[in-house]
């Protein structure tokens, strides 16, 4: 062996180092006793910021050992796994998906836009088959199955999105270790063309503009508004003898711009009066994005007699572009009356538009 202060070969076990008499006792490294048969079992892992990790026995729910918790120190995890045998589960232990969506909505939610709250009540709907699940249980296939069986590629992010928010949560709380739903895989979705109201289907609606349900569709069309946008606008965003509405949400560019109406349609500026004098409750359309869905949009079009089976809310936000656009709309203007947040430097930074030019703009577009 060496001497541990001048290093030099002495015999083993020596006592003292014959050169320079150095004590050679060196504190011995502690021995951790293997804990018993039905314990739980405490690990060590360095890629944690509190690296020891206990584990409880194994349990009916699922094969393995189930976590409890990481600490700082060993002796933390060894009272914390001997509390846990002696007072049984912790109160958050066998949380189901729905108890960890409770907890988590409570605080999300108060951040969050109206329309994103409906958006994440929508979702969890998908959830179905899992919500009654111990989180501790969910794993990586189970997110991904109801990713699988979305429809498009947002709605499979925002449901990828809301499991990894919720797996979060569970981790936040010591239920578990890891997130699986950060290793789930978005799906090839094949992009569609986007449908937009043929000149027919807007001509049926035209004919049918006593019906309100049909006039909030017709505002849609020649003013861009997304469906959240148009449930949300309320009499004091509302300018006639202007000539415009304030509103919008979504993205920075979306927020709280400027939609002239078109003053080439006389009809919508008298559409929006009267729904203003009928606004009791300060809201144009006092509804949630599902009813007004429902009950106004595809009502809509079933009073208009049109066949709704590939038309959606948002299929009148593309056909505004493409009237707008054929009309001779410039798309710096256009880009700021819809509200889209992806464009160019030139038309965000050095193109400057001020409410006359936006009113001017509109004005091309004709019924």
């Amino acid at each position: 062996m060496l001497c541990i202060k001048c290093g030099k070969e002495i015999p083993d076990n020596s006592a003292y180092c014959n050169y320079c008499g150095k004590k050679q006792t060196v504190k011995p490294k502690p021995k951790y006793h293997k804990r018993e048969h039905g314990t739980g079992t405490i690990h060590f892992d360095k890629r944690y910021k509190k690296p020891w990790i206990a584990l409880a026995p194994s349990s009916k729910y699922g094969k393995g050992r189930q976590y409890i918790g990481s600490y700082p120190t060993r002796n933390e995890a060894r009272i914390a796994l001997d509390e846990f045998i002696q007072n049984g589960r912790p109160e958050l232990y066998n949380a189901t998906l729905s108890d960890i969506y409770e907890i988590w909505s409570k605080t999300h939610f108060k951040g969050v836009s109206k329309s994103a709250v409906e958006l994440y009540s929508s979702m969890w709907k998908r959830f179905k088959n899992v919500q009654e699940m111990p989180v501790r249980e969910l794993r990586t296939a189970h997110v991904q199955e109801i990713v699988n069986a979305a429809t498009s590629k947002s709605s499979a992010e925002i449901i990828k999105a809301m499991a990894t928010m919720l797996c979060k949560c569970a981790m936040e709380n010591d239920i578990i270790a890891k997130n699986y739903a950060e290793f789930v895989k978005i799906p090839k979705f094949e992009k569609k063309e986007k449908r937009i109201f043929t000149s027919e289907e807007i001509k049926k609606l035209w004919i049918h503009s006593d019906n309100k349900n049909v006039q909030a569709v017709l505002f849609m069309i020649y003013t861009g508004f997304r469906i959240g946008e148009v449930t949300a606008i309320t009499v004091e965003d509302v300018h006639l003898e202007e000539g415009y509405i304030i509103g919008g949400e979504k993205t920075e560019a979306g927020k709280n711009r400027i939609v002239p109406i078109p003053q080439s349609i006389p009809e919508l500026s008298a559409f929006v009066h009267d729904w203003c004098k009928d606004a009791r409750t300060g809201k144009l359309f006092p509804m949630t994005i599902h009813k007004f869905r429902t009950n106004v949009f595809y009502a809509a079009l079933a009073a208009a007699q049109i066949d709704a089976t590939d038309l959606t809310p948002h299929c009148t936000r593309h056909t505004f572009a493409s009237i707008s656009s054929a009309a001779g709309v410039k798309p710096e203007h256009l880009q700021k009356i819809i509200g889209h947040a992806n464009f160019n430097t030139t038309a965000e930074v050095y193109i400057h538009q001020d409410i006359k030019t936006l009113i001017s703009e509109m004005r091309k577009i004709n019924k």
